[in-house]
């Protein structure tokens, strides 16, 4: 079990996947100047990379967007730097 949460927390790690939330198909808008840093299937892992990119100094701001993600079919928790 410990190794299916690890190997989840990995997959997020500065790349992509982590989402449970109320689903809303509309695309959600980022700052003009963002960067999509991954994608995660909680909002929880999302929160978590983009506070620690925040506070290590590597960015200035983040924000987690629930969205669909077009090639899996199904959503996921994105975070967006800036």
């Amino acid at each position: 079990m410990l190794t299916a949460v690890g190997a989840a927390l990995v997959l997020g790690a500065g790349a992509p996947a982590q989402g449970a939330a109320s689903a809303d198909p509309r695309p959600v808008t980022a700052a003009a100047d963002s960067y999509l840093f991954g994608y995660y299937y909680t909002v929880e892992a999302c929160r978590y990379f983009g506070d620690s990119l925040v506070q290590g100094g590597a960015w200035g701001s983040y924000t987690c967007a629930y969205q669909w993600h077009p090639y899996d079919k199904q959503y996921y928790w994105y975070l967006y730097v800036w």
